[in-house]
């Protein structure tokens, strides 16, 4: 496994970083898949949703924006 490594709580925040980098190297479409599988494995962290979410509405994805921008606010309380 690619994050043996790596306890269940340090992959989603790690897989968030990445998709950080990925953003700011305008690898778009990368990072949302980055931040797509850290809220698969933790779909309740707020910070994955908005970075996701900033990125929809960079493609115009308002739809899908809104979507994330929701869920980052509800588990983000």
């Amino acid at each position: 496994m690619l994050y043996s490594n790596l306890s269940v709580t340090q992959i989603p925040t790690s897989l968030n970083v990445i998709g950080v980098e990925k953003a700011d190297a305008g690898e778009i479409q990368i990072a949302i898949r980055y931040f797509t599988e850290s809220i698969e494995i933790n779909p309740e962290d707020p910070r994955a949703y908005f970075n996701r979410a900033t990125l929809r509405m960079k493609l115009g994805d308002i739809k899908g924006a809104r979507e994330d921008f929701k869920n980052a606010e509800k588990f983000s309380q």
